[in-house]
C-alpha cells in the first residue's frame, strides 16, 4: 500500500463529520452584479449585499479550503474557522497564518468575537454561514456566501467577490491547461475506485461531487468503479456505504484510499478490513494498486492543483 506524505494531517472526528455532511439550505452562486470605485454588490444565496471593494479585515467561515484561497488571493483574514486550529494541512504554512485568529469549525466562535475583531467583511460557505445564522452576522459586518459545486467554482466566485477577475482568468486558464496535459498521461481507460474506511469497519465508496477526489477523476476522463448508478447502492451526496460483503463493487484497476490517520479508531478499522479475504480478493490489492490521500488534505483551489498532481502520480503506478 503506497501512501503520500500528504496524508499526515491530524483532525477531529467531529471536524470531519461537519466538513463532510452536507446543507438543506438551497443554495446559489455568488454573482457581482455591480460595482463602484468603494463597492461592490453581491448576489448570493441569502439575497444582495453590498461589500467594501477593498476589505481590510475579513473573517474567512469556510474552514481551510478558503483560508487557503484568501491567502492566494493576497488577503489574510483577521480570523477563519479550520478543523482543528493546532493541526493544518501542509499545503497551508505557519507563517502564512501567522497572526491569523483561528476558531475549531467544531464549535462556534462565539458572536462577541467576532464582533471584538471589528471585520469590515465576513465571507463564508453558505453551510457555515446559515449554522451560524445570516443574519447575527449580517449585524457585525457585510455578510456573503460562496456556493460553487467544486473547489474550482468556489475560488473563482471568491475571487470575483474581491475584484480580482484577471487573477480568477489567469488562474482558471492555468488550471484548464493543467487538467488538459493530465488526461493524456492518464488515458481514456483508466478507471478507479475510491474509499474511505471509517471507524467501526465502515465503507464507504465515493462516486461524484461535492467530494473533490472522484469529481477530479471524472474531469480526467476516468471511470469510476462503482459509479453511483447501481441498484440498491444508495449514494448520497457522492457517497454510499457498503458491507463487507459488497466489496466486489471496488472493481476499478487502481483503488484510492481517502483517510485520516488521527481520528480514533481508523487506523484499527482500516487493518480489520484490509485483513479481510473479501479485501484480498479486490483487484487493485492484488495489484499492489493502492494509494492513500488525506480526504482533508487537499484546501482550496492550491489543494485541487496539488491533488491533480498525486493523482496522475497515483495513476501512473
Amino acid at each position: 500500500m503506497r501512501t503520500h506524505s500528504r496524508i499526515r494531517t491530524s483532525l477531529a472526528l467531529l471536524g470531519i463529520l461537519l466538513a463532510a455532511c452536507g446543507s438543506n439550505i438551497e443554495t446559489k452562486p455568488l454573482v457581482v452584479v455591480s460595482e463602484t470605485a468603494t463597492t461592490r454588490t453581491i448576489e448570493h444565496t441569502f439575497g444582495t449585499t453590498e461589500i467594501p471593494s477593498n476589505p481590510q479585515r475579513v473573517i474567512a467561515l469556510g474552514e481551510e479550503g478558503m483560508l487557503a484561497d484568501l491567502l492566494d488571493a493576497g488577503i489574510t483574514p483577521v480570523a477563519s474557522i479550520v478543523n482543528l486550529p493546532e493541526y493544518l494541512p501542509p499545503l497551508i504554512s505557519p507563517a502564512e497564518v501567522a497572526g491569523i485568529q483561528l476558531y475549531s469549525s467544531s464549535t462556534n466562535a462565539s458572536v462577541e468575537s467576532l464582533v471584538a475583531l471589528q471585520p469590515d467583511l465576513i465571507i463564508g460557505m453558505a453551510f457555515f454561514i446559515d449554522r451560524i445564522g445570516y443574519e447575527r452576522l449580517a449585524q457585525i459586518a457585510p455578510t456573503i456566501a460562496v456556493a460553487g459545486d467544486n473547489e474550482v467554482e468556489n475560488y473563482a466566485q471568491t475571487l470575483a467577490a474581491l475584484g480580482l477577475h484577471d487573477k480568477a482568468e489567469a488562474d482558471l486558464a492555468a488550471f484548464d491547461a493543467a487538467l488538459a496535459a493530465a488526461r493524456g498521461q492518464v488515458g481514456s481507460q483508466a478507471n478507479v475506485s475510491v474509499v474511505a474506511i471509517y471507524p467501526g469497519k465502515s465503507v464507504a465508496v465515493f462516486t461524484d461531487h461535492p467530494r473533490t477526489v472522484p469529481w477530479l477523476l471524472r474531469q480526467l476522463g476516468v471511470t469510476l468503479h462503482p459509479d453511483g448508478t447501481e441498484d440498491k447502492l444508495g449514494a448520497r451526496d457522492g457517497r454510499a456505504f457498503i458491507s463487507l460483503e459488497r466489496l466486489d463493487l471496488l472493481s476499478g484497476e487502481h483503488l484510492i484510499l481517502l483517510q485520516s490517520n488521527s481520528v480514533d479508531g481508523e487506523a484499527e478499522s482500516i487493518a480489520e478490513v484490509s485483513a479481510s479475504p473479501l479485501w484480498q480478493q479486490i483487484p487493485a490489492v492484488q495489484a499492489g494498486k493502492v494509494t492513500v490521500l488525506d480526504r482533508l488534505g487537499y484546501p482550496g483551489f492550491r489543494g485541487v492543483n496539488a491533488l491533480l498532481e498525486d493523482l496522475v502520480e497515483a495513476l501512473n503506478q
